[in-house]
């Protein structure tokens, strides 16, 4: 019976030999590249278990006919059924760190290599002697078995039934004690579920020292679900980095990787990323729901001008709409949103993603692969080559890719892109310092909206009067609109709405999200600034000029409106109270 300090021997030998002694019938020594095909010539050959039997018995190994034992679907999620076929170990057994597998050839470098890594994990790894034929069985065995656990999973849930987060994250809490006694299919299943009764935009999976901490962002927030014990953690990553096809063997490196699963006839995509942390890989599953409905921009939070700006959009014939803001901010939002109404019949709408969100009716979309060559430069290039009216561009990342979008923006195209700035006047000196000439951005540019989210309270919030200090700040703040807006007509109200808490909002006083945001119009005055290299300071002024309403102002706004309080605009604009 092997040992641990057989197995890392065998490891060694392999490694700085490179060779050692096959498992073909003629008991020569082959070297470890050859043992897979010799496995291969002996089924050819049509060889029997009993001579795998007798092989064993030589190797001082145990046989197993792999193809007759029931196999754990969570020992699997150790390995791909496709390294399982490519590499020829399988395990099948596995109590407290004693894991046995079956090998085709002990000898068999990549089968080493799983092994070694295993093993540097702490698993005392068992190596017992099978048939390449029974290796093949029993990967259909556990296919058709796969099969049956998928149809178990829970794939629906009823709407009206949702109660508030708390209450359901005070389920997910109650449903822990199953999670660590299901398969970790079930388990990522019922997790997931959760996320999306509970309305996260995110599973956060963390490691610690001693187990691993599941949270959910909700509105913005995270917060905290259950800890799982190391070793269920450990099968329901296996289970998600399976899920995503990320390299099972691989933890020190980040990977990025995409699965879905359906509920309620839709199908959610999961997108993954992980990092190493000194515990463990750390996991952030972006949730996104391709049966999401995208609202109108008034219900998304833009009013006045903006939002008048904003319907006046789509007319537009050619020209770049950039959307700023930090992640989460909502860009990608505000952008499906704008291609939902350009997608007519007479026009043909292509996208560039990195990756693809959410799927649209009647939209081109393609994704990037930057591992093939397909980027977003090369990517825009060939989608200008498909006679589209408008594009839209993931993300203006590079030089190159600024460069091709606006010269397609100045050539017939409306060009749709996001980009990192905290404003909207600073998406111009962005650019320029990205390497793009003022005379190619100043007649490229339309309109430039910097954005973000705030939480909106919810319908138990309570009035109560303003301080004199808020009294004082709301009044300046609404001389600066006037400033901007002569015939502005919001007056200052005796009382605002604080956020109480209830039974829907989970007590957070909190319910939902929306926009606040900034437009700046490029027009043929702006455009001569640009070409005149004025300062980011010239600009914001020449935009105050013309009306633009700052973020902040937008905020203040809301909270006179009762949408939002002054400590959330206040936060998402990164302004101390």
């Amino acid at each position: 019976m092997a040992d641990q300090t057989s197995v890392q021997a065998a490891i060694k030998e392999a490694q700085q030999q490179g060779q050692g002694t096959g498992i073909g019938s003629s008991g020569k020594d082959v070297s470890t590249e050859q043992s897979l095909g010799v496995a291969l010539t002996w089924i050819n050959r049509d060889i029997h278990e009993k001579d795998i039997m007798k092989k064993a018995a030589e190797l001082g190994l145990p046989y197993i006919d792999i193809a007759h034992v029931p196999i754990n679907a969570d020992l699997l999620s150790l390995v791909t059924k496709e390294d399982v076929l490519k590499v020829s170990v399988m395990p099948f057994m596995r109590i407290g760190k004693h894991l046995r597998v079956a090998v085709v050839d002990p000898n068999n470098a990549e089968s080493l290599g799983v092994i070694q890594k295993w093993s540097s994990e702490g698993i005392d790894v068992e190596m017992n002697l099978c048939s390449q034929e029974g290796l093949t069985e029993a990967v259909k065995v556990y296919d058709a078995q796969r099969a049956v656990v998928q149809k178990e999973l829970v794939t629906s849930i009823e709407d009206t039934s949702r109660s508030a987060f708390e209450k359901e994250i005070a389920l997910l809490a109650d449903l822990k004690s199953k999670i660590e006694t299901v398969s970790s299919d079930e388990s990522l299943n019922l997790i997931e579920v959760g996320a999306m009764k509970t309305g996260a935009s995110d599973m956060h999976f963390e490691p610690s020292e001693k187990s691993m901490r599941v949270r959910f962002r909700i509105d913005g927030v995270l917060h905290p679900v259950f800890e799982l014990s190391r070793d269920v953690a450990g099968n329901v990553i296996n289970q998600l980095k399976y899920k995503c096809r990320m390299k099972m063997n691989i933890a020190n490196v980040p990977q990025d990787g995409r699965y879905s699963f359906e509920l309620n006839g839709r199908k959610i995509d999961v997108r993954v990323s992980s990092i190493p942390t000194q515990y463990g890989e750390s996991f952030v599953c972006r949730l996104l729901d391709s049966g999401k409905s995208f609202l109108s921009f008034e219900e998304m939070g833009f009013q006045g001008r903006s939002l008048e700006k904003m319907n006046a959009l789509p007319g537009l014939s050619h020209g770049m709409i950039l959307v700023t803001g930090p992640t989460g901010s909502g860009k990608t939002t505000t952008l499906y949103s704008l291609l939902t109404r350009f997608a007519l019949p007479e026009s043909k709408v292509i996208t560039l993603e990195d990756p693809i969100e959410y799927h649209l009716d009647g939209i081109s979309q393609s994704q990037i692969n930057e591992s093939a060559g397909y980027g977003f430069a090369d990517g825009l290039r060939t989608i200008l080559r498909q006679d589209p009216d408008v594009v839209m561009i993931g993300e203006i990342r590079d030089l190159e890719t600024a460069s091709v979008a606006a010269q397609a923006a100045m050539t017939g195209h409306v060009m749709l892109s996001t980009l990192h700035t905290n404003s909207a006047v600073e998406s111009i000196p962005r650019l320029v310092n990205m390497g793009l000439a003022e005379f190619i951005a100043a007649p490229a540019l339309h309109t430039i909206i910097a954005q973000r989210l705030v939480r909106r309270l919810c319908v138990c919030a309570e009035k109560r009067p303003m301080t004199d200090a808020e009294k004082t700040q709301f009044t300046a703040d609404l001389e600066k609109i006037r400033g901007v807006v002569p015939d502005f007509g919001v007056t200052l109200p005796v009382e605002i709405l604080s956020p109480k808490g209830c039974e829907i909002c989970s007590n957070t006083g909190y319910r939902g999200r929306v926009v606040i945001a900034e437009m700046l119009g490029v027009d043929h005055e702006m455009q001569e600034l640009i070409l005149a290299k004025a300062s980011a300071g010239k600009l914001y002024e020449a935009a105050r000029k013309k009306g633009m309403i700052t973020m902040q102002e937008d905020g203040v706004l809301k909270v006179l409106q009762g949408i939002t309080t002054m400590e959330e605009v206040f936060a998402a604009t990164n302004v101390l109270v």
